[in-house]
């Protein structure tokens, strides 16, 4: 599962917030050179490139494997939605204040 929290890893160790490339999740890595977030966003990345396919899973075949990896695909819609509002608001604040 990737790592949400910059709290999980050691006071000194460095750490690289990272975007998955599948699923758009904000995450920590402790490599520079990781490009998504967990071993699942990997696979469907690298199934969903062989098939040529935006996503790697038919809508008829629900497994559960396909059903958290579109959870995981929202989380990180959502949280990149989350952090353009944070942005927003900013960005409002600042033009409010004189």
């Amino acid at each position: 599962m990737p790592t949400l929290d910059r709290s999980k890893f050691k006071y000194n160790a460095k750490v690289f917030e990272k975007t998955c490339l599948y699923c758009d999740t904000v995450y920590f890595a402790n490599r520079s050179t990781a490009k998504y977030c967990s071993s699942t966003c990997k696979g469907y990345a690298n199934q969903a490139k062989n098939l040529n396919e935006a996503a790697p899973w038919n809508e008829e075949d629900r497994t559960i494997d396909a059903l958290l990896s579109q959870v995981a695909y929202l989380k990180g819609q959502l949280q990149h939605y989350v952090n353009e509002n944070d942005e927003l608001k900013r960005i409002i604040e600042q033009i409010k204040k004189p």
